[in-house]
C-alpha cells in the first residue's frame, strides 16, 4: 500500500467514479420510493422474498443511501469550501432544505386533504411528518458535526473514534420511545426515537467519517488503477467471507438491507462491516468501467447529475408524494408490480433530472 501513496496531495479534482456511483444510486433511490409508496409489495412485515424484492431492496438500500453518505465524505474533503464556517453554515442550509422539503411532500398535502377532501389528519400526525428525519436532515447534521469537529482540531483518527461512539450509543437508544412526537422526532436528529427518523445522525455518521478518511487516502494515490484493483479484491475477499460466515451461523444477511421491521434504517457495527465492502467493490469497478467516458457527453451528464444531487433528491420526492396524494385522492390502491415500478421509477428519474436541467438554467 505504502508504494502507491505519496506525500503530496496528487489526486485534488473531482473523481469520476465517485461520480458514476452516485449516478446510479440516483436511480436506485428513486426506484426504492417508488417501491415504497406505490409498490403492491408487504414490505413492512415482510422481509424480501424473491429475486426482484431482494434485488430493489438491496439496490434501493445499501447501494443507495450508504453510497451517498460515504461520497458525501469523500466530497467533504474534496470540496474547496472546507472551512469550519463553511461546513457550519451549510448544515444549517441542509436542515432547512429537508423540513421545507417535508412540508411541500407532506404537511401541505396533509393540510389541503383536511380542507378539500375531508380527510381526518391530526395534528400529530401532521407534525410527524413536518419532522421526519430524512437523509437532508441527516446530511445537515453531518456538516454541522463535522464543522465543529474542525474547528475543534479534531484529526481523522479522533473522528472515527467519536463516530464508533455515536453509533453505540444510537444502537443503545434504538429502544427508546417518546410519546410526544415533536421531543421524539428532534431528538432524532441524533437519535432513533422517533417513529420517522429514517436516518438518524448516530447510526449513520460512520459512513461519511469513513469517506473522509478513505478520501485522504485516494487524494494520496499515485496509480489509482493498482489501487482500485486492490480495493476491489480486499472487498470482494471481505464481502464474500463476511456473508459466508454469517450464513454459515445461520444469520440472515437480508436484515442488513431489508425495510421489514425497520432493520435496514436501524444500521449496526455488523450491518455497516457487511455494506461497505460493497461500497469500495461499486466504487472500483464504476473506475474501471467508466473512466474511458469521462469527457465524453455521457461522463457529462453523469457529472451533472451528480453535482445536482439535492436538487434531484427533493423534485423526485415531490413528484412521487404527488402522485400518492392523486392516488389516495382518487381512492384507487397502489398496486404497482416489479415490471411498474421500474418503469415508474424510470420516468420520475428522466423528468426530475429534466426539471433540474431547467431550473438550473433558469437561475443561472
Amino acid at each position: 500500500m505504502i508504494d502507491i501513496l505519496s506525500s503530496e496531495r496528487i489526486n485534488t479534482g473531482r473523481q469520476f467514479e465517485v461520480d458514476c456511483i452516485k449516478f446510479f444510486a440516483i436511480f436506485y433511490m428513486i426506484c426504492i420510493h417508488v417501491y415504497e409508496q406505490l409498490g403492491a409489495y408487504d414490505y413492512h412485515n415482510i422481509v424480501p422474498v424473491g429475486v426482484f424484492r431482494n434485488v430493489v431492496e438491496f439496490l434501493g438500500g445499501p447501494m443507495a443511501a450508504p453510497v451517498f453518505m460515504f461520497t458525501m465524505g469523500i466530497g467533504m474533503v474534496y470540496t474547496r469550501h472546507n472551512s469550519p464556517k463553511e461546513f457550519i453554515k451549510r448544515g444549517w442550509k441542509l436542515l432547512f432544505m429537508g423540513f421545507a422539503l417535508n412540508f411541500f411532500r407532506e404537511t401541505l398535502l396533509e393540510i389541503l386533504g383536511n380542507l378539500l377532501l375531508g380527510m381526518d389528519y391530526s395534528f400529530e400526525y401532521i407534525a410527524d411528518g413536518f419532522l421526519n428525519i430524512d437523509i437532508l436532515q441527516f446530511a445537515g447534521m453531518t456538516f454541522l458535526i463535522v464543522g465543529l469537529m474542525k474547528k475543534a482540531g479534531i484529526g481523522i483518527g479522533k473522528m472515527l473514534v467519536i463516530g464508533a461512539l455515536f453509533q453505540a450509543i444510537g444502537m443503545w437508544a434504538s429502544h427508546l420511545t417518546f410519546s410526544s412526537v415533536i421531543s421524539g422526532n428532534l431528538l432524532g436528529l441524533l437519535l432513533p426515537t422517533g417513529e420517522k427518523v429514517a436516518f438518524p445522525f448516530s447510526l449513520w455518521c460512520l459512513y461519511p467519517f469513513l469517506g473522509i478518511i478513505f478520501a485522504e487516502y485516494l487524494q494520496r494515490v499515485l496509480d489509482k488503477n493498482k489501487f482500485y484493483r486492490m480495493l476491489i479484491v480486499t472487498s470482494a475477499v471481505v464481502a464474500i467471507a463476511f456473508s459466508s460466515c454469517l450464513c454459515w451461523m445461520e444469520y440472515d444477511i437480508r436484515h442488513f438491507y431489508a425495510l421489514a421491521d425497520n432493520s435496514y434504517y436501524r444500521q449496526t457495527f455488523m450491518s455497516i462491516l457487511w455494506i461497505m465492502p460493497f461500497v469500495l467493490l461499486a466504487l472500483g469497478i464504476s473506475h474501471f468501467i467508466f473512466r474511458r467516458i469521462e469527457q465524453t457527453k455521457a461522463g457529462f451528464f453523469i457529472r451533472f447529475c451528480s453535482q445536482n444531487l439535492n436538487t434531484i433528491y427533493i423534485i423526485q420526492w415531490l413528484l412521487i408524494a404527488w402522485m400518492v396524494a392523486f392516488v389516495t385522492a382518487m381512492d384507487i390502491e397502489a398496486q404497482l408490480q416489479a415490471t411498474g415500478i421500474f418503469l415508474v421509477g424510470f420516468l420520475v428519474s428522466v423528468s426530475a433530472i429534466g426539471i433540474t436541467t431547467v431550473w438550473k438554467r433558469i437561475s443561472k
